[in-house]
């Protein structure tokens, strides 16, 4: 009897194992797999390393967020994409002996070059794409040229109470001049595409001045009430 229940308990973690194997990789064994005593893994368990590095993160997660790219010298370039992405990059994932960089004097992404031991050695030209990507990722993306601040991520700084994605910086590193036109076609591609073009977040934030004002305004007049209510109530 001890037999048949444990068969049956077998059938329903192979069932579990085999709907859930898109997530976790597990594949059934076949007739002819053999057990090497040898090896410290369960047979069906194959680790395929190169392909989880390789896949894209699941939405909602705070890699999500994060633009990942490749510099002329072969150096992890990572870029935000809205505010918790400039977050999670800035105070999450900025370490050691990274380059952080961001466009002076305007809202844009922060820009994050990976230099980690063993890794490629950051050149001129991996700064220079950065910069570049701090500018097109950034309100000056019009603009020919731009200073990008850049420092090192042990004096990037969360000021209390700051609204998400704010940082301060401590001590900056140097000043690079970034060059939006120069950054690679596909990501300019990619921007036209996706429909947020200039005229787009021109009319985009005109739209939020108008409902901000509104709703200010909106505010002011029920302030307004309340005090004449409150005025009324002492008189009676």
């Amino acid at each position: 009897d001890g037999q048949i229940v444990d068969q049956g308990r077998f059938g329903l973690v192979k069932d579990r194992l085999i709907r859930t194997s898109r997530t976790t990789n597990f594949q059934v064994p076949s007739e002819d797999d053999s057990y090497n005593g040898s090896n410290s893994q369960s047979p069906g368990w194959k680790r395929n390393v190169g392909s989880r590095r390789d896949r894209k993160p699941e939405l909602g997660t705070p890699a999500s967020n994060i633009r990942k790219l490749q510099s002329p010298g072969g150096c992890t370039v990572l870029v935000g994409r809205n505010r918790r992405g400039n977050e999670y990059l800035s105070l999450s994932l900025a370490r050691g002996n990274d380059i952080w960089m961001h466009s002076r004097g305007c809202p844009g992404a922060h820009v994050l070059i990976q230099n980690r031991r063993g890794g490629p050695q950051v050149t001129d030209e991996c700064l220079q794409f950065a910069a570049d990507l701090a500018i097109f990722y950034s309100d000056l993306r019009n603009e020919a040229k731009a200073s990008v601040t850049a420092a090192e991520p042990k004096h990037i700084l969360k000021p209390r109470g700051a609204p998400l994605g704010a940082v301060k910086i401590r001590e900056e590193w140097k000043t690079f001049v970034g060059r939006p036109d120069r950054v690679p076609e596909e990501l300019k591609m990619a921007r036209d595409s996706s429909g947020q073009t200039d005229e787009y977040h021109m009319m985009d934030k005109a739209k939020h001045r108008r409902r901000t004002k509104q709703a200010a305004e909106e505010g002011q007049m029920k302030r307004k009430q309340r005090h004449r209510e409150r005025s009324k109530a002492r008189e009676q």
